[in-house]
């Protein structure tokens, strides 16, 4: 089967990616190297790392420039050294199927132009996470149509569920990305403006102007714990996540329809901060909530690019 280099991020959090790791041992396919790319983490963890996992490689950037810098050396060490495909992973993923890897490769070389592709997430519990949208603008108007309404919509029977179709969509979560090795050729690396947030959609986007297609493929499956790796700052992950979409709308869209986006962004933002200021007044606990959404908004308006 095709040579696949599997990229792993670290960065600070030894069980986390060491759990990762191990859970790789289960995995059933026959051509991949493991590298794991150490974003200047301040601690000794991923020396730890590297000395547990003798067949692992390791990359040591010197810098901590976000995601796609991080990712970069990554790809040009797996384009230099044979990769016919590419597997970026997020450090908080288990492997939970032991051909997870063969049914995203197979599906892959059956379909030319399926040039990226993502398996099915589901958190531990083994609750359905959506890892895909059907159309780039998504992104910036999730705050006017929060995905927890979909969500309710779909458990009422309005919107049918999709967790098990394998259908082209427009962009994945960049959680667990499968890319074949022309994709990169064609479009050149991660656009390393993007600290943390949108370089998935940005990815996607590119990739479809060269003609390539992207899959969401359920038949294979992952355990993701979901935003481990920033979950204790989220003022910080805010700022990264809007500087990064506000970024991602000034590259692909003309100016006004930016400027527009932006305002629609700020608005919705606002309302939820309304709704839970509301919500706020009978629970206390609540107001944090609030204020987090009334500095998305605040940050959607002055966030330069």
């Amino acid at each position: 089967m095709p040579k696949v280099f599997i990229l792993i991020l670290h960065w600070q959090n030894y069980e986390i990616t060491k759990n990762c790791l191990e859970s790789f041992r289960k995995l059933d396919y026959p051509d991949y190297q493991i590298i794991v790319l150490d974003n200047n983490s301040t601690n000794d963890s991923a020396k730890k790392l590297e000395k547990e996992f003798l067949d692992v490689q390791f990359i040591f950037n010197k810098e901590n420039k976000g995601y796609g810098a991080g990712m970069n050396p990554g790809i040009r060490h797996a384009l230099e050294n044979g990769a016919e495909y590419i597997f970026l992973l997020n450090n908080d993923v288990v492997v939970s199927q032991h051909d997870f890897l063969k049914r995203l490769i197979s599906f892959a070389e059956k379909n030319k132009k399926a040039g990226i592709l993502g398996p099915k997430l589901i958190f531990p519990n083994g609750d359905y996470q959506k890892s895909y949208n059907n159309f780039f603008l998504a992104m910036a108007l999730e705050p006017l149509w929060p995905s927890k309404i979909t969500k309710i919509l779909t458990k009422l029977g309005f919107v049918k569920s999709k967790e098990n179709k394998i259908f082209k969509v427009s962009w994945l979560n960049a959680v667990a990305l499968l890319f074949k090795r022309e994709v990169f050729e064609d479009i050149g690396l991660m656009d390393e403006r993007f600290f943390l947030g949108a370089e998935d959609v940005d990815l996607s986007l590119r990739a479809r102007r060269k003609g390539w297609e992207t899959w969401y493929y359920p038949e294979s499956e992952l355990i993701h714990l979901s935003f481990i790796s920033h979950q204790k700052n989220n003022i910080a992950y805010d700022k990264f996540y809007v500087e990064s979409t506000v970024l991602f709308l000034h590259k692909h869209y003309v100016l006004p329809i930016a400027l527009f986006l932006r305002f629609l962004m700020a608005l919705g933002f606002l309302l939820r901060g309304i709704e839970w200021f509301l919500v706020s007044i009978f629970k206390k606990d609540k107001l944090q909530i609030a204020q987090d959404f009334f500095h998305m908004s605040k940050l959607i308006v002055t966030s330069s690019y």
